[in-house]
């Protein structure tokens, strides 16, 4: 991932299975900084503890939040898009939630990468 280094990531969806693995292989390729945005207070206290590094910053936000995505983007250089609902039984007793997360949530984060600049 040499293409990051230097480079400010936002990874939305940071505190989950994919977003904590991305983060702890990016680290390794010396970002400036990785935003790590989720709505999860206690799991981002969990990781803040488990990979402590200057370069992380955790937001608490969620990707339905269109207004708290564009401010989380700014001067950001590569969104990784990480944030959705993906245990099959939460989506089937929730589907309304699920397409509000998964689709809903993904086309926030498009438009405010496309409005970023990003």
């Amino acid at each position: 991932m040499p293409e990051i280094d230097g480079k400010t990531i936002l990874c939305t969806g940071g505190t989950g299975s994919y977003g904590q693995a991305f983060v702890k292989e990016a680290l390794k390729h010396g970002p400036k900084a990785i935003r790590v945005f989720s709505r999860g207070e206690y799991l981002q206290a969990m990781m803040r503890r488990d990979i402590p590094h200057p370069c992380l910053r955790f937001l608490i936000g969620d990707v339905r939040d269109r207004e708290r995505l564009r401010r989380a983007m700014d001067g950001v250089d590569i969104v990784i898009h990480a944030a959705a609902m993906k245990r099959v039984e939460s989506c089937e007793y929730d589907p309304i939630e699920a397409c509000r997360t998964n689709v809903e949530g993904t086309a926030n984060v498009v438009n405010a990468a496309v409005d970023a600049h990003v």
